[in-house]
């Protein structure tokens, strides 16, 4: 039987979440989607009610479960209570929208909070010319010594580099903390 690793899959409405998860999962069991109302109507026709999950087969050692996030403020309970037992955290954000990296500053307080909590940022959507530069966005969201990589979330070998990216993070974060004692 093979290890199970969850990592939580997150970011702003609209950043690659649904897409990211369905485009590396071996297994994907995704929430419903409805039509967008409100204010984000004008972003995204679809969004994703309650979480999408997804499982993607390493090898026969591991199993990675991921765990799609809601993208509101208003579902910020629920980062935390997902947060419970996961390894890390894929953080993405639209490279190109003002408004997904306004949210994203607001979102990665939360996830900077949890105790422990390694993180990845993928940044999507860099082949629009709006898209603001990798330093840029860095020092935007003050990530500070967080790895950032600019990611296609329709790329499955992209969304596979994002997830061993984050299982590296975690191991150097418990060799240091190994270190430590």
């Amino acid at each position: 039987m093979a290890e199970v690793a969850k990592i939580m899959v997150s970011g702003p409405f609209g950043s690659g979440k649904t897409t990211f998860i369905q485009y590396v999962s071996d297994e994907q069991f995704s929430g419903k989607d409805v039509p967008t109302t409100g204010e984000l109507a004008k972003f995204k026709a679809m969004t994703t009610v309650g979480m999408d999950f997804g499982i993607l087969h390493v090898d026969d050692e591991l199993d990675v479960h991921l765990f799609g996030t809601p993208g509101q403020a208003r579902f910020a309970f629920m980062w935390k209570i997902m947060s419970k037992g996961a390894l890390g955290t894929i953080f993405l954000v639209d490279g190109a929208s003002d408004r997904a990296l306004s949210e994203a500053k607001i979102m990665l307080k939360t996830y900077k909070e949890m105790p422990g909590m390694q993180m990845v940022v993928g940044v999507s959507k860099q082949d629009l010319p709006e898209a603001k530069s990798l330093n840029a966005i860095a020092e935007m969201l003050d990530l500070g010594n967080t790895p950032m990589f600019a990611v296609d979330a329709r790329e499955g070998k992209d969304a596979r580099f994002l997830i061993m990216a984050l299982l590296q993070e975690v191991l150097a974060g418990d060799e240091a903390d190994d270190m430590e004692l």
